[in-house]
């Protein structure tokens, strides 16, 4: 089935009116787009936004170095071991809210609850003054500052974003055709091997866009280390801004356009990891080619 026939299925196609309707309806959007993007460029130029000097700064060599280049690094570092944690505990409590057992469910659904339903910002800030207060990582296990923020940043991102996936994870099964699972239960498999070996690689695959998704959310997420000083870029910006106070909105402008190029390569990775899983449970062309060319003879 082609592409064109594909999207015919969803909707009817336009006619000429609708068609005209369509490309006016886009010319006057983009003419007023345009005129925004121009006039906020005209106010940022009477300002001085554009002068070299300004940009000068924020992108010396020394600054790239020492300020830019460790900023990118932590917050890899907070989004790697944050992503680990939230994926770990998206899948036990996401079949912790289909458990057979009514105590597991109950818990699943208290965490999930509990915790999506708290501001990120706040559960960071908490847990970090209640340690701050007791000084368990530091007095107790002699942490560096550096290590301690981290740490409380990282479960703050893996705890809230567990919650969300556990919801994902859910949903999904929930989506799933129950003869998926029954077919498992056919020949002879126990309910946590239908679960590990049919259920969650489908679910995990039919999921990845909504999973891609809120690890987006979670890389950008790390800019709420700034509230405890973690050095993540936004943090980093506002060192940069305060050093030089003629380029601090150039600052800024330089912090969201690498969490932008982060953001788009993250999810060109798992586009390509998508499309690689798809190749590999897709049926062989030769065989579809045989099923659509016996659909149209019927």
């Amino acid at each position: 089935m082609s592409r064109q026939s594909e999207s015919t299925v969803l909707f009817d196609a336009l006619g000429p009116k609708g068609r005209r309707n369509s490309n006016i309806a886009s010319i006057i959007s983009a003419v007023v787009i345009l005129g925004a993007l121009a006039y906020a460029a005209s106010v940022l130029a009477s300002e001085g936004f554009f002068e070299a000097s300004r940009w000068a700064n924020p992108l010396d060599k020394l600054v790239v170095e020492t300020t830019w280049i460790p900023s990118i690094l932590a917050t890899l570092r907070a989004f790697a071991l944050g992503s680990i944690l939230a994926l770990i505990l998206g899948v036990i409590f996401g079949f912790g809210r289909i458990s057979r057992f009514r105590l597991t469910r109950w818990a699943a659904a208290g965490y999930v609850q509990f915790f999506r339903s708290l501001p990120l910002v706040l559960l960071i800030w908490i847990s970090f003054t209640i340690d701050g207060h007791f000084g368990f990582t530091t007095d107790v296990l002699g942490w560096t500052n550096e290590a301690r923020r981290l740490t409380f940043l990282v479960l703050g991102l893996g705890i809230y974003n567990g919650a969300v996936l556990a919801e994902i994870l859910r949903a999904g099964v929930a989506a799933l055709p129950p003869g998926q699972a029954m077919a498992g239960h056919a020949i002879g498999l126990s309910h946590g091997q239908v679960q590990r070996l049919v259920v969650l690689p489908q679910v995990l695959r039919n999921m990845l866009p909504a999973v891609l998704a809120q690890l987006v959310i979670l890389l950008k997420d790390t800019s709420l280390g700034y509230v405890i000083t973690y050095p993540e870029l936004l943090h980093s910006a506002k060192i940069i801004g305060n050093d030089y106070g003629n380029s601090f909105l150039q600052a800024l402008v330089i912090a969201a356009l690498i969490y932008f190029v982060l953001a788009y390569v993250l999810s060109k990775l798992v586009v390509l990891a998508e499309r690689r899983l798809r190749r590999k449970t897709a049926a062989p062309a030769k065989a579809v080619q045989q099923i659509e060319t016996a659909v149209v003879a019927e």
